[in-house]
């Protein structure tokens, strides 16, 4: 999916942002694909958060639920991080 092949059109600059604590997602079949295979070298920054971080938060019905996907690590505030 993310060849250099695939990628060769892609003449714009990139940001490619990634977690430090890709556990859940190994990076190696995703984002470090496309820093391997754009033609030139984006700028990859990692940030000290789990895979879940870019994910709008969870609303409390869902959050018990859903602990992989809702819960964070001690001081992160993922409405911070997302943009919001």
């Amino acid at each position: 999916m993310f060849d250099a092949t695939g990628l060769a059109a892609v003449k714009m600059p990139v940001l490619l942002i990634r977690p430090e604590d890709d556990a859940y997602m190994a990076s190696g079949a995703n984002a470090l694909a496309l820093v391997e295979n754009l033609p030139f070298r984006p700028q990859d920054d990692v940030v000290p958060v789990r895979h879940f971080i870019f994910v709008d938060p969870c609303p409390e019905t869902i959050a018990a639920e859903a602990a992989l996907i809702c819960s964070d690590e001690p001081g992160v505030d993922r409405d911070r991080c997302i943009g919001k």
